[in-house]
């Protein structure tokens, strides 16, 4: 069947899309205000994908993960401003974020799946997202943040989003292969 072929596609795009929203390793650190512009640009990117589930998924799980995510990721992106606020950094955004076509794309692939691949592929994304999210956090940001309060930060947020990569493969794994 042409489904098969088609979530295949879209499951790769989603992974590209992964790996190239995963900061690459230069010889300088980011700064603190690149950190956190760099967090609110990857949670902001996730939440408009759980947005587009909560209205679009299939099945209440998926519907109901998603509205998880959402509230969650608005509260961790919610604290990244304050502690901005609090210790005055100013987050310097990328005038080109990494993986924002990437991003645009799967968001046009999840808008045309009226089906439960649409399922397959957020939930796919999810599992990826969360995974490159990690990896940021414990090997660039963590490691290179210089303000106590931002490592605090990941120190609060590292266990939800662990839990969101755990749910998202138990999700996954219910769902199984969709043909």
């Amino acid at each position: 069947m042409r489904r098969v072929p088609q979530i295949a596609a879209l499951a790769g795009l989603s992974l590209s899309l992964m790996g190239s929203a995963t900061p690459r390793r230069t010889h300088t650190l980011p700064d603190d205000e690149a950190i956190l512009a760099r967090f609110e640009e990857m949670v902001s990117v996730d939440l408009a994908c759980a947005r587009l589930a909560v209205e679009h998924g299939q099945s209440k799980e998926v519907r109901d993960f998603a509205a998880m995510l959402v509230r969650e990721h608005e509260m961790a992106r919610q604290m990244a401003r304050d502690i901005a606020a609090q210790i005055h950094l100013r987050p310097k955004p990328s005038s080109n974020p990494p993986g924002q076509a990437e991003h645009e794309r799967i968001v046009k692939e999840l808008r045309g799946r009226p089906d439960i691949a649409f399922d397959v592929l957020f939930v796919r994304h999810e599992i990826e997202y969360h995974k490159a999210l990690l990896n940021a956090i414990n090997t660039e940001w963590l490691p290179a943040a210089q303000h106590a309060d931002l490592s605090a930060l990941f120190g609060q947020v590292v266990p939800a989003f662990e839990t969101h990569s755990r749910m998202a493969q138990e999700l996954a794994q219910r769902l199984g292969p969709r043909k």
